[in-house]
């Protein structure tokens, strides 16, 4: 792939980094912006609220997997899958579901209970009760009638089954954040319940962290993206005027279709690849000229040279490294300072774009 694709890519990676930033930012301001009530408080209140305090189970559930007592659950189940495409085995995990299992519950910091409503998927820092292949027997085990029974794609064979299962269990002590209304707390608008087992503070603190983390990484992945798109590193850069010597600049070329003098003095219509440079040399000598395809592909490159009256200055039988499949090299004869024209052949199919090289010839060994 192309420096400036991979630069493109890089840097489209750091903007969303940064935007995630921005965006974890806000919801560490949101947190601070509501004020931290007493439940007791919250129950009359009516707005924007937090509190802090004592899970009070109306009606408990039990996770499925590690059987805990709570009154939320996550669970997310993943399928190893190996995939065969034509030659190639690919083996990755994908997810088959992450769903969520809420209740109406109490928190209680001794002032008196504030309901909760968290039927919908809350937002914010749950405990892991369970990590690792379903409980209960092979395949998904317990959870099988979570999941609909589709059959393997083609090509496709499933290996095994993970599942990772969060909790807020039913003795947790949990902050909440949401609207309290009519003597309840929910939601927020459009947005979503904010919990986190671990509390107010701790969930700040890590939402501050994450939200710097992703700005900072955002920033440098998006600086070095666009410095690669720019720089281009391991690209050669455009030939433009050519003077004397010069190292693996890049040349572009284009179809044409004319007629071209055959080893037997006729012409045929031939339809290649050209591009026409001028050359300045500024000192007399020898000059050693090469073209290569940097993929390495089928170009079958040819060098032409020509003086100002259009008389060939070089024999290029398409020999050089490679066999003239992807490269070639010719030597000049003694040229005179002054203004030639190089003309770069390749095959039609490309690719449009070759590297160039000239050097002065090397001495012949006596």
């Amino acid at each position: 792939m192309s420096p400036l694709y991979i630069g493109i890519i890089i840097a489209g990676v750091g903007l969303l980094l940064a935007l995630g930033g921005v965006i974890t930012r806000k919801k560490a301001s949101r947190i601070l912006a509501a004020p931290l009530m007493k439940t007791g408080d919250a129950a009359r209140a009516n707005g924007p609220a937090s509190v802090e305090g004592a899970v009070r189970a109306q009606q408990a559930l039990v996770a499925p997997c590690s059987s805990t007592p709570c009154v939320y659950y996550q669970l997310k189940i993943e399928k190893k899958v190996k995939t065969h495409q034509g030659g190639q085995v690919k083996t990755q995990w994908k997810k088959v579901i992450d769903q969520h299992f809420g209740s109406v519950f109490g928190i209680d910091d001794g002032t008196g209970m504030v309901p909760v409503h968290a039927q919908e998927l809350v937002d914010g820092d749950l405990e892991q009760s369970f990590s690792g292949a379903p409980p209960g027997g092979p395949g998904l085990g317990v959870l099988a009638s979570l999941v609909p029974n589709t059959p393997a794609k083609p090509g496709e064979e499933i290996l095994e089954y993970r599942v990772t299962e969060k909790v807020i269990r039913t003795d947790a002590k949990l902050f909440a954040l949401g609207s309290a209304q009519a003597g309840q707390l929910t939601k927020t608008g459009t947005g979503k319940l904010m919990v986190s087992t671990r509390g107010r503070d701790a969930l700040v603190g890590s939402t501050k962290t994450k939200a710097m983390a992703l700005l900072v990484f955002g920033g440098l992945a998006t600086a070095a993206g666009a410095t690669v798109a720019v720089v281009r590193p391991g690209e050669a850069r455009p030939c433009g005027e050519l003077v004397d010597m010069v190292s693996a600049c890049a040349i572009s070329s284009n179809v044409v279709t004319e007629d071209r003098l055959q080893p037997d003095g006729t012409k045929k219509k031939e339809t290649f690849r050209r591009d026409i440079l001028k050359w300045q040399v500024t000192k007399e000598g020898k000059f050693e000229l090469g073209a290569i395809d940097p993929k390495k592909g089928n170009a079958l490159p040819t060098i032409q040279v020509e003086n100002a009256i259009g008389l060939p200055m070089n024999i290029d039988l398409g020999w050089g490294l490679g066999a003239g499949a992807f490269s070639t090299k010719t030597t000049t004869a003694k040229l005179q300072p002054g203004t030639y024209t190089v003309y770069v052949f390749s095959n039609e199919k490309g690719p449009s774009t070759l590297n160039l090289d000239i050097h002065a010839a090397p001495e012949k060994q006596k």
